[in-house]
């Protein structure tokens, strides 16, 4: 069975609809040579991939010394992005935050695949969704090289591919106790542009775009392998994704709130910096290495700040400007 397939769309009996003769030229083929054939395809070298879409099978080359770094992310209209988004914007969201997991890991971005599911044949916005993956090949150069297409509620599956030398790669599990904690970026961001899109409340141009356009933090996550300990990135809430790290490693943490980088009020909530979708990097690192992730701070030009401490404990406690200790909620659920 090919990669990529129309089957509900071009079978009238399954479909029960009356193609006119203006759109049933839309055929599998068609489709993926028109929207989809040659998204990032000037990457295609660069990333050793040899046969891409269009066949059975995608076939790539391991670079030497190198391992495979994989990550599936799942986005579902009105779950993880508003129908009221642009397609190109459903489209670059989509893979950034696949892009976020091979950023946390330290791993330098090879390629990608994506399994739409769409109610139906749409050619202007299919035109505006692949716009917005060739967008996000360029920004991050790398190529589609195959996927799947079904019908049905719209939602896309995407399935990133990076490498990192073998053995390198950082893990969630190599925390140890009294490390610093540090988070790059601002938090409560995309809670902030999320909330506007829905409810017109206040919010900056750059809250709004921290939503519909989420940077993955390749760069840093690239410099932080040798520095962290262990790392993960911020997409269901930051105390939620912290608490993963300790959990994976047996530790504890204590946060400060007032420490917790944010821009719009003198002292965070913790609804405000653990809603999630932030796709900043959260890491531990031993106090010896403060120097070091200051100068990579100031090279990158991205903020990185100490937010607290690992210890014995294994649970994670906030505490506020006077020392007393906040109750800690659940970030966002899957189910």
């Amino acid at each position: 069975m090919a990669a990529w397939e129309l089957q509900a769309y071009l079978s009238l009996s399954l479909n029960n609809v009356n193609l006119s003769k203006e759109v049933n030229a839309l055929d599998e083929h068609t489709l993926i040579q028109t929207y989809f054939s040659d998204v990032g395809s000037a990457y295609l070298a660069e990333q050793d991939v040899r046969i891409s879409v269009g066949d059975d099978s995608s076939i790539i080359s391991l670079p030497s010394g190198k391992e495979s770094v994989v990550s599936v992310d799942t986005s579902i209209e009105n779950i993880h992005f508003l129908d009221s988004m642009s397609p190109e914007d459903i489209a670059y969201r989509s893979v950034v935050v696949a892009l976020s997991d091979l950023a946390a890991c330290g791993a330098s971005p090879a390629w990608y695949s994506v399994a739409l599911t769409f109610p139906e044949i749409d050619e202007i916005w299919l035109k505006k969704f692949s716009d917005g993956l060739r967008r996000l090949s360029d920004d991050y150069r790398i190529p589609l090289i195959g996927g799947d297409t079904t019908k049905g509620k719209l939602s896309i599956t995407v399935q990133v591919n990076g490498y990192c030398d073998t053995g390198q790669s950082i893990l969630r599990s190599n925390a140890k106790p009294n490390e610093n904690i540090y988070v790059s970026g601002l938090i409560g961001e995309a809670y902030k542009g999320l909330k506007s899109l829905m409810d017109n409340s206040e919010a900056t141009d750059g809250q709004v775009e921290s939503y519909l356009k989420p940077k993955a933090r390749i760069d840093l996550g690239l410099r932080l392998k040798g520095i962290a300990s262990a790392a993960i990135d911020i997409s269901d809430g930051l105390l939620q994704d912290l608490k993963h790290i300790c959990e994976a490693s047996g530790v504890g943490a204590k946060v400060e709130l007032e420490n917790v980088p944010i821009s719009f009020n003198d002292i965070p909530s913790l609804a405000e910096i653990n809603a999630g979708d932030d796709y900043e990097i959260c890491f531990t690192s031993s106090p010896k290495n403060e120097s070091v992730i200051e100068e990579i701070s100031e090279e990158l030009g991205i903020k990185i700040t100490v937010i607290g401490k690992t210890n014995n404990s294994k649970i994670v406690e906030v505490f506020d400007s006077e020392g007393k200790e906040v109750l800690v909620e659940s970030g966002y659920k899957h189910f």
